[in-house]
């Protein structure tokens, strides 16, 4: 295939991309050109998750039971292509699936051989893209021609992935904000108003000192609630001493014992402490929810015009970024900053958190 041919398929992508059409129209559609471009039986993408786990987002030419889009790639050999990429980063190849350990259910399906391209995004390893061939061993220079054209191709899913991240955060930033403002609401009607009304018909009542005293007492207990709902709002202390001591009440509050380590020579911008602190809140509420943790420890240092937070507990592990509110939450926060955030949480080996966020 000429230059010319390779150049109309990337602009066809891109041109996908640019319209913004849902990302799994261009991950079929990248497959589609790839498979294409080189001609072979089958083409395949993958994308590798953040918990270890792999999705099968794409699929042309040659099926079978286990090829299920949209869907966990399950069951793969652990010498077979999505393995080997998955744990290397680098090029891989199969030149006989009838001679790997765990390969007949390809070899079934028609696959001889196949190689298997990294695509990295975002300074890691995002996926792959394989091709496959039912007609014998892949030519010796397949590596070298997809190299090129897959990078290519991995631009437009990356694009693809961002833009549709970036909708899906700003929306639920929105809702986010739509709900907290409702809560505020709630507290105020349902706590420190009804109590303000009862202690207003109570003071027309008063005939004596012991029943201003009364009153009085209340009062308090009302300013004290107020206090409290606007530390949940944000923090006097953060505004007034800075990210430190505001971490240091932090741990202070949490049920669960808390390290911190806080190296910073000076203030922050005031979006990155805001953003730092709510990280470290929400992660210490998990921590005490759902680890079954025995100890925290929370770590901030700046370096190279950027801040990183790691966030580490002993629990149980088993995170999922994907599921539930809360880490998505996360990541939505530190994206708005222009950051990234990373979630390790292996079974039973406790979860970190690392943030980096620029400043």
């Amino acid at each position: 295939m000429d230059d010319a041919e390779t150049l109309v398929q990337l602009r066809r992508l891109a041109l996908l991309v640019a319209q913004g059409v849902p990302p799994e129209e261009v991950f079929a559609a990248v497959c589609k050109e790839i498979w294409r471009h080189f001609g072979g039986s089958t083409a395949r993408l993958f994308r590798y998750e953040l918990d270890g786990t792999v999705t099968l987002l794409a699929n042309e030419g040659t099926t079978g039971p286990h090829v299920r889009v949209g869907e966990r790639w399950e069951g793969y050999p652990p010498a077979g292509l999505t393995a080997s990429v998955q744990r290397t980063g680098k090029i891989g190849r199969i030149n006989d699936f009838r001679e790997l350990p765990g390969g007949q259910k390809y070899a079934d399906e028609g696959l001889i051989s196949a190689v298997g391209m990294p695509i990295h995004a975002n300074g890691r390893l995002w996926g792959m893209i394989a091709v496959g061939s039912s007609e014998g061993r892949l030519p010796d220079d397949t590596e070298a021609r997809m190299a090129a054209f897959t990078e290519l191709c991995a631009i437009a899913v990356a694009n693809a992935q961002s833009r549709a991240e970036l909708v899906s955060s700003r929306a639920r930033l929105v809702a986010a904000a739509d709900e907290a403002r409702r809560q505020i609401e709630r507290d105020l009607h349902d706590g420190a108003q009804q109590r303000l009304v009862a202690l207003a018909l109570r003071l027309r009542s008063v005939t004596d000192a012991d029943g201003a005293a009364e009153v009085a007492a209340d009062l308090m207990t009302v300013i004290d609630e107020l206090r409290e709902l606007s530390r949940g709002i944000h923090p006097a202390v953060l505004s007034d001493s800075g990210l430190r001591p505001a971490l240091r009440a932090l741990a202070r509050r949490s049920p669960l014992p808390v390290e911190i380590d806080v190296r910073l020579d000076a203030r922050l911008p005031s979006a990155v402490e805001i953003g730092v602190y709510y990280v470290v809140s929400e992660v210490l509420t998990n921590a005490v929810k759902h680890a079954n943790a025995t100890v925290v420890l929370v770590e901030v240092s700046v370096g190279e015009d950027v801040l990183e937070l790691c966030v580490r507990d002993d629990g149980v592990g088993g995170a999922d970024p994907s599921r539930g509110s809360g880490l998505v939450g996360l990541t939505d926060r530190i994206a708005a900053l222009g950051g990234t955030i990373e979630v390790a949480s292996p079974p039973g080996g406790g979860t970190t958190i690392t943030c980096r966020v620029p400043v």
